[in-house]
Order: structure tokens, then C-alpha cells, then sequence
């Protein structure tokens, strides 16, 4: 098995674009793969498949279904908010060791040579429970990391300041991913090409609607 956490530098950077885009390009060349979204907020029922669940479920060949949804997404809420504020709100118990439990088993469940996907909820930073963040829950799973990026003023800084974090906390950075997610966005090779004067970082595009074949050639050369 071969497995990675998929993060970002922030909220809306196209990590479900990307995580998608590669399960796509494994299954079309002949692999299995298997996502996991543990957390999940913004979506309501009638939304799910256009919901990040939804969308890694179609790309993995899969029916939306709320049953389908609830065997890779442990909690979902409809109000946009951080995992932690959503479960606040609705009163639940945060419990940050069920979230790890749910992902490893999850993990466990895939077979060798299977491609599988974490993908988180926000960016690297993003509070899990009140007392975990993102990079907390990236720690404990033990992960090689995918950074997804996108281009807007601003985003090399924040690039920067999330490859540093990772890299604090001793992870693996996979590889940094610049996204456009949807036709207006910016061309992702920019970001690429600035990051990259400051930190050489193994680092592929996936522009707008474009098969992710090249970082998932990248991935498997490791």
C-alpha cells in the first residue's frame, strides 16, 4: 500500500480537485485506489455528491451514497466550519482518538499495492478538536505529505510557511502540488517557479481539467 495525506496551504486550494484527479490517473493505469475524508463540513445531505466525499467516491469508480459517504467520512456538517467549531456547535463530543482510530482503520482496510488518499479538511494548520490541529493528526498517521497550493497574492508566502511546518514536525513532503481547480484560476506553473527559487521542492501542476499522470508517475518513482 501506498498511502499519502493530502493538505493545503488553506481552505478552497483544490485539495478534492487534485485527490481526485489522481485517483483518476491510478485507476486509468490499472490500480486500485481508496480515499478517506475523516472530516467534512459545508455540505448537506442533498449536497453529497458534490461534497468532497462525493467527489473522491466518483473518482474511485464508486456510487454516491449516504452509506458510501459515512465508510470514508467519519463526520460531516452542513455549516462551513472548522471541524472543531462545527462539533462545538452541534454539541458533540470531540473525540480526537475515534478520528484517528476511523483513519486507521481505514488504512488498514487497503490491500498491498493499493494507492490511498487522506485527504484532510483545510490547511496544514486547521484545529481538528480544540486541543489537535492538521498537523497533529498528520504527525500521529505518519504519512508522506502532499501540499497543495494555488496561485493568488499571497500564496508563496503561504507556501513557504507551510513546507516549514511540515518539515518541523520531521514529516515526508511527498511533494507540493499547485492546483486550478477551475478555469478562472491562476496558471499553477507561476507558483511553481517562485516557490522553487526559495525551496527546490519535488513539485508537479495539475492545471484545469488535466489528468494528474505526471505527479502520479512522481510518486511512484519515490
Amino acid at each position: 500500500m501506498s498511502a499519502y495525506f493530502v493538505t493545503a496551504i488553506g481552505t478552497d486550494i483544490g485539495k478534492t480537485y487534485v485527490s481526485a484527479q489522481m485517483l483518476k490517473a491510478w485507476r486509468g493505469a490499472g490500480k486500485k485506489v481508496a480515499a478517506v475524508k475523516t472530516l467534512m463540513s459545508g455540505f448537506g445531505e442533498a449536497d453529497l455528491p458534490a461534497s468532497d466525499a462525493g467527489q473522491l467516491l466518483q473518482a474511485m469508480g464508486q456510487a454516491v451514497t449516504p452509506r458510501a459517504v459515512s465508510k470514508i467520512c467519519l463526520h460531516r456538517f452542513e455549516a462551513p466550519l472548522a471541524p472543531n467549531v462545527a462539533m462545538r456547535e452541534a454539541g458533540m463530543v470531540q473525540d480526537y482518538a475515534a478520528i484517528l482510530a476511523f483513519t486507521r482503520k481505514a488504512l488498514s482496510a487497503a490491500s498491498p499495492g493499493d494507492k490511498v488518499l487522506v485527504e484532510g479538511a483545510g490547511g496544514v494548520m486547521s484545529p481538528v478538536t480544540d486541543q489537535r490541529l492538521h498537523i497533529d493528526f498528520m504527525e500521529d498517521l505518519s504519512l508522506p505529505v502532499i501540499l497543495v497550493a494555488a496561485s493568488y497574492l499571497g500564496a508563496v508566502s503561504h507556501t513557504l510557511t507551510a513546507i516549514a511546518a511540515i518539515r518541523a514536525r520531521g514529516l515526508d513532503l511527498a511533494a507540493l502540488v499547485a492546483s486550478q481547480p477551475h478555469p478562472g484560476a491562476q496558471d499553477p506553473h507561476h507558483l511553481l517557479r517562485e516557490v522553487g527559487l526559495f525551496d527546490p521542492v519535488p513539485a508537479a501542476a495539475v492545471p484545469y481539467n488535466a489528468a494528474a499522470g505526471t505527479l502520479c508517475d512522481m510518486l511512484d518513482a519515490r
